[in-house]
C-alpha cells in the first residue's frame, strides 16, 4: 500500500495566486506541498495588469524588485466616442502604497518569477503533473486525491488551499454556490508584438456598435479586446480574416505577430462563502471579476496576502482555527464591491443601446461644469479603497479619531533611514507585524513593552520620525524619518502606538499606558481558544 503523504498546506493550483501564498508561507518556513495539474506555468499572456497593492504583495516575499523590471508602468487611460473624441483621459495617479497604480505585465514572466522565488524556501515543493481527482475532508484534515505521472497518489493536509481557477473543481466537490451572473456577449481578445501604439495607458473605445480595448504589454506588444456582436461565431471570428478586420482600424494586420488569439467569457460571480470547515477558496476560485477594472488577479493577490498570515500564525501554534473565519468577513465585501465596479466600468464602455449612450453623454457634459465632480468620475476616485470593515482589528468601529487608520491599508511612504539610506517603508518594516511610534516618549515606550504576545508576534519596532528631527539607531528600534506626504495619514495616531498586521492593515492603535488591555484583546482575536486550553 502506497503511504500517504502528510503536509499541513496544499496549494491547489500554480497560478499567480497559488505562487504567491505558497512564497508567503514559505517565507514563514511552513511545509507547504503546491500540485498543479499541468507540466509547467503557463506559456501564454492572460492576466495583464499589477496594481500597486499586488506589487506591494510581492514585495513582502522579495519578488517586487526582480518582477518590476519586467513590467511597464501605466499612464492610466483615455476613453473614445464613435466620433473618436476622447472624453475621459485618467492619469497615472499617487504612489499611496509605493508602486504605479498599474504596471502592464506578461503573466509567464510573474509565474516564472514567483516559481524561482519558492527556490529560496525549501519547505515548499512544486508538484507539476499533479492532477486532483477528488477529495474528503474531515474534522481534523483532508485526503486529497491525485493522478500523477507515477499513477495514483494520495496527500493529507491540515488545510487546504483551493486556487484552481474559476471553474474550481474543489468549489464543486464542496457544494460552494458561484453566486452572479454572466455577460451575454463574448469577446475576442488578441495578443500582439511589434505593435506601432507604443504610449503606456490603456484605451477604451466606448462604440456604439462594438466596443474595444486596447492595453499596453512589455516589449512593444499590445493587448486588443472587441465584444462580439450579436449573430457572430467566436471560431469564425477568429480567423485570420476576421481578426484582419477587426484590426484594421488600430494597425496592420500581421499573422506574424499574433502571440494569442481566445474568445473569453466574462463573469462577475462570487462564491457563497470562502471557507468550508478546512478548505479555504482564493483567486478566481472565490471570485470572478469583468477586465475593465483590471482587478482579477490582483484580487486574488489580496486574498492570498490575507490568508498567508493567518494560516501561518495558525500552523506555528499562534492562533486558533477561528482566525481563518475572518478571511471571509474580510474580504467577502471588498472582494464583491470590485466586481461591482468592474461592472460599472464596463457599462461605460460598453452602454447598451442609444438611451445609455445618450445618458453617458449627458452625465459627461454636466460634470464639465463641476471639475471636482467630473474628476471624481474620470479617474475612478470611487474606487473601494482597501480598508475593511470588521475583522480581526481591535475597537474598529470605535476609535478615537475620524481619520483613524484601523481597519485600512497603511500608505507606504518613501523614508530615510539613520545611514542616510532611502527605501520603502515595508523594507523597514519586514514581512512580519511592526509597531510604529511617532514621538520620543512613545518610541522609549515600545522598546519596554512587557505583554507576552509581543514575544509572540515578534514586531519590528519603528520610530517615524519627522522631517525635521535627528535620528539615530539605538537598541531594538528602528528609527527612519519622512517628508513624504503619504505618511501624513499616520500623524493621526501621532500620541499612539500603531500595530501593523503582516498583510499592511492597521490591526489597532493603542496609547502606551493602555498597552496590557489594547494586547489582551488582540491575543484574544488571535488565540481566544488555545488560551482557554492553556488555562484549563
Amino acid at each position: 500500500m502506497t503511504e500517504i503523504m502528510h503536509v499541513p498546506v496544499v496549494v491547489v493550483g500554480a497560478g499567480p495566486v497559488g505562487l504567491t501564498v505558497a512564497n508567503l508561507l514559505g517565507q514563514d518556513g511552513i511545509d507547504v506541498v503546491v500540485l498543479e495539474r499541468n507540466a509547467t506555468t503557463v506559456d501564454h499572456p492572460r492576466a495583464i495588469v499589477l496594481d500597486d497593492e499586488g506589487a506591494r504583495t510581492l514585495q513582502a516575499f522579495g519578488a517586487a524588485d526582480e518582477f518590476l523590471p519586467h513590467t511597464i508602468e501605466g499612464d492610466g487611460a483615455r476613453y473614445f466616442d464613435d466620433s473618436g473624441h476622447c472624453f475621459g483621459t485618467v492619469g497615472a495617479g499617487p504612489r499611496t502604497y509605493g508602486f504605479a497604480k498599474r504596471h502592464f505585465m506578461y503573466q509567464p514572466e510573474l509565474e516564472a518569477e514567483l516559481v524561482k522565488s519558492l527556490e529560496r524556501f525549501p519547505s515548499v515543493d512544486l508538484r507539476f503533473g499533479w492532477n486532483v481527482t477528488g477529495i474528503n475532508q474531515d474534522v481534523s484534515g483532508v485526503t486529497i486525491a491525485c493522478m500523477t505521472p507515477e499513477g495514483e497518489r494520495t496527500i493529507r493536509c491540515d488545510w487546504l488551499l483551493a486556487c484552481d481557477g474559476g471553474r474550481s473543481p474543489i468549489r464543486q466537490w464542496l457544494g460552494i454556490e458561484f453566486v452572479g451572473s454572466t455577460y451575454e456577449q463574448d469577446w475576442i481578445v488578441l495578443d500582439l508584438k511589434a505593435d506601432p501604439d507604443l504610449v503606456n495607458y490603456s484605451r477604451f473605445y466606448c462604440s456604439s456598435t462594438r466596443p474595444a480595448v486596447s492595453v499596453p504589454a512589455p516589449r512593444g506588444g499590445r493587448r486588443y479586446e472587441f465584444m462580439l456582436l450579436d449573430g457572430e461565431v467566436g471560431a469564425e471570428m477568429l480567423t485570420d480574416a476576421s481578426i484582419g478586420r477587426l484590426i484594421a482600424p488600430y494597425r496592420e494586420f500581421r499573422k506574424e505577430d499574433i502571440i494569442r488569439r481566445a474568445i473569453y467569457t466574462f463573469h462577475a460571480r462570487i462564491a457563497s462563502r470562502m471557507r468550508q470547515g478546512r478548505a479555504l477558496l482564493l483567486g478566481d476560485a472565490a471570485h470572478l471579476t469583468p477586465p475593465f477594472a483590471g482587478q482579477g488577479m490582483n484580487a486574488g493577490l489580496r486574498d492570498a496576502h490575507n490568508v498567508a498570515w493567518k494560516l501561518s500564525m495558525l500552523v506555528r501554534g499562534l492562533a486558533d482555527a477561528s482566525v481563518l473565519d475572518s478571511y471571509d468577513e474580510e474580504r467577502r465585501k471588498p472582494a464583491w464591491a470590485m466586481i461591482q465596479l468592474a461592472v460599472a466600468m464596463g457599462q461605460l464602455v460598453m452602454p447598451k443601446g442609444a438611451d445609455q449612450i445618450a445618458l453617458r453623454g449627458m452625465l459627461l457634459r454636466m460634470l464639465e461644469a463641476f471639475p471636482g465632480a467630473q474628476d471624481y468620475f474620470l479617474q475612478m476616485k470611487f474606487k473601494p479603497a482597501p480598508r475593511y470593515d470588521s475583522g480581526l482589528f481591535v475597537d474598529i468601529d470605535r476609535q478615537p479619531y475620524e481619520a483613524s487608520l484601523v481597519g485600512q491599508m497603511m500608505p507606504q511612504p518613501v523614508v530615510k533611514t539613520a545611514a542616510g539610506k532611502t527605501v520603502r517603508f515595508d523594507e523597514i518594516l519586514g514581512p512580519g507585524f511592526a509597531l510604529i511610534a511617532q514621538n520620543e516618549k512613545d518610541a522609549a515606550a515600545i522598546a519596554r513593552l512587557t505583554h507576552p504576545l509581543w514575544q509572540q508576534l515578534k514586531p519590528a519596532l519603528i520610530y517615524l520620525a519627522g522631517a525635521d528631527k535627528e535620528i539615530s539607531g539605538v537598541g531594538p528600534i528602528i528609527p527612519v524619518v519622512t517628508s513624504d506626504g503619504f505618511s501624513r495619514p499616520l500623524r493621526t495616531h501621532r500620541d499612539q502606538i500603531v500595530l501593523v498586521r503582516p498583510d499592511r492593515y492597521v490591526a489597532g492603535a493603542f496609547f502606551a499606558d493602555d498597552e496590557f488591555n489594547f494586547a489582551d484583546r488582540f491575543q484574544q482575536l488571535l488565540q481566544n481558544r488555545v488560551m482557554e486550553r492553556m488555562s484549563a
